[in-house]
């Protein structure tokens, strides 16, 4: 039998796959530019572009909900800025890159204390359609792993002043 990709990857044998879904071989040729580039996102060059990749389409849907993901089977949730988010006094919306942010929990405020202010304010008829959608997206996105008891948070730490110029 001849030795194809999916001949491999139906044995036990060889390297564990990185991905836990459909996937296939591809070759290309890129400038060394762009593979310094990769090489700084993750080490492994496929693990790299997919993280580009994913990075790259969650900014071009604005408005929604996204995954930004951050290992196998985990993501944190993106959303671009949204008024009412921003009106939470103990959440932070942290930017990651323009248009994406990353939501973070202060004052020891839990997932369920979210879920409860994103309900109150959907209850409240408050602001712009369109931060509402996202809030009713958010919600379904939360509640569910909430729930089941697979999602957690995780402390993220920003300084200020960091990064070039000390600005």
């Amino acid at each position: 039998m001849q030795n194809t990709p999916a001949h491999r990857n139906a044995s036990k044998g060889g390297r564990p796959a990185k991905f836990d879904e459909p996937r296939r071989q591809v070759t290309m040729t890129l400038p060394v530019r762009i593979l310094d580039r990769l090489a700084g996102i993750d080490g492994d060059r496929a693990r790299a572009v997919v993280r580009a990749v994913e990075a790259a389409a969650a900014e071009s849907t604005p408005g929604r909900v996204g995954e930004l993901r951050v290992g196998p089977g985990e993501a944190l949730l993106v959303v671009a800025g949204n008024s009412l988010l921003r009106d939470i006094p103990w959440l932070s919306l942290v930017e990651t890159s323009p248009g994406r942010n990353v939501l973070a929990l202060r004052d020891g405020a839990s997932i369920e204390k979210l879920e409860v202010a994103i309900e109150d304010i959907l209850d409240s008829g408050a602001g712009p359609e369109a931060d509402r959608a996202v809030l009713r997206e958010l919600l379904d996105r939360i509640r569910t792993p909430r729930r089941n008891m697979s999602v957690r948070t995780e402390t993220i730490l920003v300084v200020r002043g960091a990064g070039k110029g000390g600005n």
